[in-house]
């Protein structure tokens, strides 16, 4: 079941909506002030990974990590 992020243009909250399938249609409102004008924005939770399967690597010291700062 994918989960999409929105955001209200009226009243600038985000919130997440549940769909049966990608390609279901449906009308949505905004939870907190029912508004019609909302949009579907990127969400961070669906950005991770290398895109090949594989997961991204953690880093090049044992223990992991970013590897953008040096540590130890």
């Amino acid at each position: 079941m994918p989960v999409y992020e929105f955001k209200c243009n009226k009243c600038n909250i985000t919130f997440e909506e549940y769909f049966k399938s990608a390609s279901e249609q449906k009308t949505l409102f905004c939870p907190s002030c029912r508004s019609e004008q909302v949009e579907k924005i990127f969400s961070v939770f669906g950005a991770s990974g290398t895109g090949n399967g594989n997961p991204a690597p953690a880093g090049n010291k044992a223990g992991g990590g970013c590897g953008c700062c040096a540590m130890g």
